[in-house]
């Protein structure tokens, strides 16, 4: 992605005019690059065929396995737990809301380069960042000790 992203950028430099929004131009020509990618891998077929007898080898391999294995997680085993959870709740917000949480959190881009790399209202960044931030916190509301209340606010019934 960064390859293909700087090879576009290189090809395209000398047509640019706003040299001093580069991290926002690349940020650009990255999302264009992997719109791109989505709209090819759509096309493709994503399921292979499975033979019924290898289902049948596997569950009958299966049997002689315990049906409930708890293994002790480390520290490295954990995180990729954890972090495999952000991805799947990642996945399931709408994909304008997961594009400014991870311009903002991965790009570290401000809101306002946001803006320019979206092509929209500020406000408008502003609003997908809080929708997208209050979905996540839905989705991983499992992994909080205990819900946090926040002072001053009084909980409506």
């Amino acid at each position: 992605l960064v390859q293909e992203t700087l090879l576009r950028a290189w090809k395209s430099f000398s047509s640019t005019e706003e040299r001093e929004y580069c991290r926002a131009w690349l940020f650009v020509i990255m999302r264009n690059i992997v719109l791109d990618w989505q709209k090819r891998d759509k096309r493709r077929i994503k399921l292979s065929p499975v033979a019924h007898s290898e289902l049948t080898e596997i569950a009958a391999s299966d049997l002689n396995e315990p049906l409930c294995q708890m293994p002790v997680m480390d520290e490295e085993r954990f995180l990729q737990f954890v972090d495999g959870h952000i991805v799947a709740a990642l996945d399931t917000i709408d994909p304008a809301f997961r594009e400014v949480i991870i311009l903002s959190a991965v790009g570290g881009l401000k809101y306002s380069e946001i803006a320019q790399v979206l092509d929209c209202p500020i406000g408008t960044v502003m609003s997908r960042m809080a929708r997208a931030k209050k979905k996540l916190r839905e989705s991983l509301a499992d992994f909080s000790p205990q819900p946090k209340k926040r002072a001053g606010k009084v909980e409506r019934k």
